[in-house]
């Protein structure tokens, strides 16, 4: 269901006032089912890049180049160290 989340505990006392169930998303959740195993969500930083990423969409010009900035930056470390050890 749209309204269900896997990265709250709804037993739990609301944080900052909100309650669990007030920041529930209106849309699917785009993660990959390995992603949501590990227990990453749009609130840590690794899944937070992952949640962006996979919200892209190809059919998009402005969301492929996205992904090309993404793709380079974080490749372009990779290739610096390389270089560097060569």
């Amino acid at each position: 269901m749209f309204f269900e989340r896997d990265d709250v505990d709804r037993a739990g006392p609301a944080h900052f006032g909100i309650h669990p169930d007030a920041l529930a998303e209106e849309r699917p959740d785009p993660r990959p089912d390995e992603a949501r195993k590990m227990g990453l969500s749009r609130h840590t930083e690794e899944g937070a890049v992952l949640y962006f990423a996979s919200s892209l969409d190809r059919g998009k010009p402005a969301h492929r180049m996205m992904a090309w900035i993404l793709l380079i930056t974080f490749a372009a470390p990779v290739v610096y160290i390389l270089l560097v050890l060569l």
